[in-house]
């Protein structure tokens, strides 16, 4: 009957765990970007806004400001135009 206690506490456990693992970071948007916006550039497309976001994340990171780069990684992921994409 010991294992009662412990089936609370792994849900409880699970349940934690489960948004957590569910948010970006923001080097996984960096690298989920970075691709889009080289192959954006190779075409000459015009990013605007996006790709300044991203500059001002990517200067975030490296100053390791991890919320405030995932806060521009966020918008320069919003701001993508849509002919880029």
């Amino acid at each position: 009957m010991r294992l009662r206690p412990r089936i609370p506490a792994l849900f409880l456990a699970i349940a934690f765990a489960l948004p957590a693992l569910a948010q970006e970071t923001a080097i996984e948007i960096k690298k989920q970007l970075l691709p889009k916006i080289k192959k954006a550039q190779a075409e000459g497309k015009d990013l605007g806004d996006a790709k300044r976001e991203f500059d001002e994340g990517d200067k975030m990171l490296r100053d390791g400001l991890q919320e405030e780069a995932l806060e521009h990684f966020k918008k320069a992921k919003a701001s993508w135009p849509a002919d880029a994409k």
